[in-house]
This record gives structure tokens, sequence and C-alpha cells, in this order.
């Protein structure tokens, strides 16, 4: 809502205008930044401008975009290792958001979907649905394999094949230091990573159970390279697991304080293996994705 009034105090501009608008100072600051803002009718950015009263300040918020889904304009096409009317199981690039969110609005998997045709059967109008199809997730810099329900049926039948653990995910992942178990799992309950904390964190009393499998397949002084096997499918879990037990993966400039150079293309892990039970057939399904040439490079790096 549009608002004018004058200042009658002295102080920084967030400050006041969270006062007069009866909001917190981070939404007072995220408007000023927007450009939202204007002192005696000249825009202002900085939340930490010097009121002095007997000023006129003009509060004019800008539309917010309408969440939901765009056709990517390009040529782009994603890799399918397996589609039909029911599911899909897609080889995703890393770099590649799954579906949209604050930032990437008509360049994720979710709107390549769409933009695939027919046989992805939800409402491109439905803009409440930010994640059709979607049953699991894998991060924007982690690589490989994310089965796709087609329509509403089999993304029902598929999360219920996530819940009872008939859902078979593994990764390979390039991590910190020697780990010298050969077999090893983490159980440490994990919290949701939101706006303000963008990590999850091992918290026993709030955090939700989350269970990863390892197996060292190679290691030295500089890194080990794991096979990690998901019970629970909890966001961040291996990135966060990993650095819980002092291991952070090669790359991962959230959870590692370390920073490689040449590790520029983000977090060390790759979904190579995924296996389900197709909705309609109930037919066990099994899928390889091969390392990609980033994957390829940094395990040459580290073990040569």
């Amino acid at each position: 809502m549009e608002r004018t009034f004058e200042n009658t105090e002295k102080g920084r501009l967030d400050v006041l205008l969270a006062k007069a608008l009866g909001i917190s100072r981070s939404q007072a600051g995220k408007a000023i930044r927007n450009g939202e803002v204007l002192i005696d009718g000249k825009e202002e950015k900085h939340a930490s401008y010097p009121l002095q009263g007997g000023e006129k300040i003009a509060y004019f918020p800008k539309e917010k975009e309408e969440k939901g889904f765009a056709l990517p304009g390009d040529d782009y096409r994603l890799d399918f290792l397996f589609k039909d009317e029911d599911v899909a199981v897609v080889d995703k690039p890393r770099g590649m958001v799954v579906h949209p969110a604050p930032g990437h609005h008509d360049d994720t998997l979710v709107n390549y979907l769409f933009k695939e045709g027919k046989d992805f059967s939800f409402d491109v109008e439905d803009v409440q649905n930010v994640r059709p199809g979607i049953v699991h997730r894998i991060d924007k810099d982690t690589s490989g394999l994310l089965a796709v329900a087609m329509n509403e049926r089999s993304q029902a039948a598929l999360q219920k094949e996530i819940r009872d653990h008939e859902f078979h995910r593994h990764y390979l992942a390039l991590c910190e230091g020697r780990i010298r178990d050969r077999l090893f799992r983490v159980d440490a309950p994990l919290t949701k990573p939101n706006h303000s904390q963008r990590k999850a964190l091992v918290d026993p009393v709030k955090g939700r159970e989350a269970v990863t499998h390892f197996v060292t397949l190679s290691a030295n002084d500089r890194a080990s390279l794991l096979l990690c096997r998901l019970d629970t499918g909890r966001t961040h879990q291996i990135r966060a697991h990993l650095a819980y037990i002092g291991h952070p993966l090669i790359g991962d400039d959230l959870y590692s304080k370390k920073h490689y150079q040449v590790a520029s293309k983000g977090q060390c892990l790759h979904a190579f293996f995924l296996s389900f039970i197709h909705p309609e057939s109930l037919k066990r399904m099994a899928f390889y994705a091969p390392l990609d040439e980033y994957m390829k490079a940094m395990i040459r790096y580290f073990f040569g």
C-alpha cells in the first residue's frame, strides 16, 4: 500500500521507515534497496541514510513478480534416460535449479519439462504449485539422476515409495581429508535450511531423522571418494552429514571453510544411481548416470 508522510525524527532511514510503516527493519531495508522509497521526491537506496527531521518520505511498493512458470526461450533440451506418460528420468546438469525459486523463474528443470510438451500433464497456469512432478530434489550444483512424475497420480505413487523406502538413491562424493573407515553410517537429525539459515544443521531436538550410509572407495591425505546411500532425503543431507563429521565436500562453499580454486563449479557430488518401482507397470527400474566432466576432472586432480 502506498504511503506518504513527513518525518519528524532524526535517525537512520530504515529504522524510521520501519517504525512509520509498522514493518520490520529488514523489510524496510529491502524496500529501500528495491528503490521503493523517495525522500523529498528523490530515490534513496541506502538504508543507513541519515534523516534530520522535516523530510517528506514516500513509499511506493513495486508489484511483486507472480510466482509460477515461464517457458525457457532457448533451444536447450533435457537429457532423458527414460520417459513415458507416467514418469521421466532426467540426467540433470550441474548448475541447473530443479524448480522455480527467487532468481530462477524460467531456467529450471520444471520449466524445461513444461516446454517438452504434452506428456507433462500439469497445469502451467497453476502458479501455486511451483513443484509439479517433483518427488525428490538434487541441489543446483549437484549433477545426476532425478525422477519426475508426469502426472498427479504418479507423483503420489512415487512419494509413497519414498516414504516406504522403496525409492533408492546412490551418490558419488569427493570430500576433504582421509576417511579411514571402509564402511560407516551417519545418523544425525537435520533442521531444514531457510532464507535466514541457509545450512541444514544437526539438531537432536528440532531436527528430522536423517540417515546416510557411506562406503569409502578411495582415500589419501587430501581427499576421500565415497559412495553414499540415503535412507532419508533431507535437504542438503549428504553435504550436512559430511560437514558434521569433519569431512565436507570439496567445492562446497556453504559447508566448508576451505576454498579450492580448481573446484569452480560447486560441491563434488553426483547422483549416479536411481531405482524405483514404476507407478503403472509395478516393475522395478534402475538407472545409472555417468560422471560429468567436472567430477571426472576433480577425481583426477586429487587422485592422479
